[in-house]
């Protein structure tokens, strides 16, 4: 299935900063995926220059008007593919750096740095083993955003459950092993996964004018109902198909520009477009 291959890897470097000034951002609200370059214009270390840069977004969670978290982040990479270079964290910190050298702020004092790097779609592991997995060992990590704490704590109850009815029924391990599998994994989860994971080689090669075509189609949804479901990997209830999020994909395409439509395009017909076809409406293929 899509995503059985090579992992993409998120890296991220953020810091907790106390400035002199107030920084400007509303308290009450936090900043997601901010693609803006401003901060890099005329920057003569930038490899690649302003439109052929590794992009990368930054995260800000004010905690008041003069302390906030700045997250830069590369959303997903891989170092061997030739438009999907990687960078490595000294650039990360020098970007946010950058921003902050750009907004005039003095900083006092900085704290809680977090340096992460994080694994993006991959193989899954062997389902049905004895030994059950959960969290990042699971792979259950979002192929095509990074997130992964809301989806280990809401499915934790379902996954307890499995081990402790099944444990109560049957008095077996391996049975229980397999029941846990089945709920971390079910169906319509790995039906999910493979359009997540097609999500992700696509984002792995699109440049920053790319980028910010997709995430302005992304985060259009004037009811913020469908981009909310999408991150959190909520879209598919147990039992159903996935076509509420296939619509969501088709509505990201209609509403992209047409260099968007025209490389989306090419990604389905060269990135395993007939496997997520297959995955959606369970079709067999002769080359299976």
């Amino acid at each position: 299935s899509t995503g059985g291959g090579a992992p993409g890897y998120q890296i991220a470097y953020g810091v907790v900063v106390e400035t002199a000034e107030p920084h400007g951002y509303p308290v009450d609200e936090m900043l997601l995926m901010d693609f803006s370059t401003d901060h890099l214009e005329g920057d003569a270390d930038l490899v690649g220059g302003i439109d052929g840069h590794v992009p990368t977004f930054v995260y800000v969670f004010p905690y008041d008007e003069k302390r906030m978290f700045v997250q830069e982040t590369l959303l997903c990479a891989r170092n061997h593919r030739a438009k999907a270079k990687s960078i490595n964290m000294e650039e990360m910190i020098r970007r946010v750096n950058k921003r902050l050298e750009h907004m005039k702020l003095t900083v006092l004092k900085r704290y809680d740095e977090e340096y992460s790097v994080i694994p993006m779609g991959g193989p899954l592991p062997v389902l049905g083993q004895p030994t059950v997995a959960y969290g990042a060992a699971a792979v259950m990590v979002h192929p095509a955003s990074g997130y992964m704490i809301n989806r280990a704590i809401k499915f934790a109850p379902e996954v307890a459950d499995a081990l402790m009815d099944t444990l109560r029924a049957t008095d077996s391990p391996l049975l229980a092993a397999e029941a846990a599998w089945e709920a971390i994994w079910p169906k319509h989860r790995l039906i999910e996964r493979d359009l997540y994971c097609f999500g992700m080689e696509v984002l792995l090669d699109l440049d920053v004018k790319l980028l910010r075509d997709f995430f302005s189609a992304f985060f259009a949804d004037p009811k913020e109902e469908m981009w909310r479901k999408f991150l959190a990997w909520d879209m598919t209830r147990p039992g159903e198909k996935p076509y509420t999020m296939a619509g969501f994909m088709i509505l990201q395409f209609l509403r992209g520009s047409i260099p968007l439509k025209a490389r989306l395009v090419r990604e389905a017909m060269f990135k395993d477009g007939l496997h997520l076809l297959k995955s959606i409406f369970e079709m067999p293929f002769p080359f299976d």
